[in-house]
């Protein structure tokens, strides 16, 4: 049984988003990670991690299975529009918590404009400018 383009489309994408869904699970049960904002735990037991590692090794193997059985060809990823995608939705993200915009989480302190903005507009700068540069790909 065969898939017609748009069928393989679909499962390809499926798997592709399974298989990067398995690298983010991989990365978690490497150990705690932590930036300014945020600390991740690995809070499983030791034999559950390696349980799960060995279900992810058998998930691999069935995508890996069903990829050379559909004859599905690998999705190429290009660092510059992945840079470029990541840095237009933070972009837009950081653009939603001006202090203008948080009035729709309630009042505003006035003085969110002295204290959020500056940081703000620098962050905003800052990610145009990560993604000025991919733009250009040199």
């Amino acid at each position: 049984m065969s898939l017609n383009q748009a069928q393989r489309t679909a499962v390809s994408t499926t798997l592709l988003h399974l298989e990067r869904a398995l690298d983010e699970i991989e990365r978690l049960l490497d150990g705690p990670s932590s930036g300014v904002t945020y600390t991740t735990e690995v809070n499983l037991a030791p034999t559950t991690a390696q349980q799960i590692r060995r279900v992810c090794g058998d998930i691999r193997s069935e995508i890996a299975a069903m990829a050379e059985r559909f004859e599905l060809p690998p999705h190429r990823w290009y660092g510059r529009q992945v840079i470029v995608g990541e840095m237009t939705s933070t972009w837009t993200n950081l653009e939603e918590i001006r202090p203008e915009r948080l009035r729709r989480f309630g009042a505003v302190d006035p003085t969110l404009t002295e204290t959020l903005a500056p940081g703000l507009e620098r962050l905003i700068q800052l990610v145009w400018a990560v993604q000025n540069l991919a733009s250009r790909g040199e």
